[in-house]
């Protein structure tokens, strides 16, 4: 899927018009419609902002360009639910939700994973 089908996917699946998003993200309306028409992309701190609107990582937000992998035990990061979280809700994309979670590393050594 690509970025644009994405953004206009998960703006559908919330109910949202392309204005309620924009406001979300402090955006205009006509910067959704690049978006969702291929025109331009949302800039990182957008895609911060969108990743946490929907719930969802930037790689998802990208269309999933690169294959996530867990940085302590090396665990494949195909799904959102298995990407770790920080304390704010954001997504961590360099660890799986065992090893990491809200700020904090399951293991205290690396002997332990």
């Amino acid at each position: 899927m690509t970025v644009q089908d994405t953004i206009k996917s998960l703006r559908e699946k919330h109910g949202l018009s392309q204005d309620q998003l924009a406001e979300r993200v402090m955006v205009t309306r006509q910067a959704v419609s690049r978006w969702e028409t291929g025109e331009t992309q949302p800039n990182t701190d957008t895609l911060q902002l969108l990743s946490k609107e929907f719930d969802v990582s930037i790689n998802t937000l990208l269309g999933r360009p690169r294959q996530l992998i867990c940085q302590c035990c090396g665990m494949p990061l195909s799904e959102d639910e298995v990407i770790s979280k920080e304390p704010d809700g954001s997504f961590n994309e360099d660890f799986c939700k065992w090893c990491y979670a809200d700020g904090k590393f399951a293991y205290k050594t690396k002997d332990s994973a």
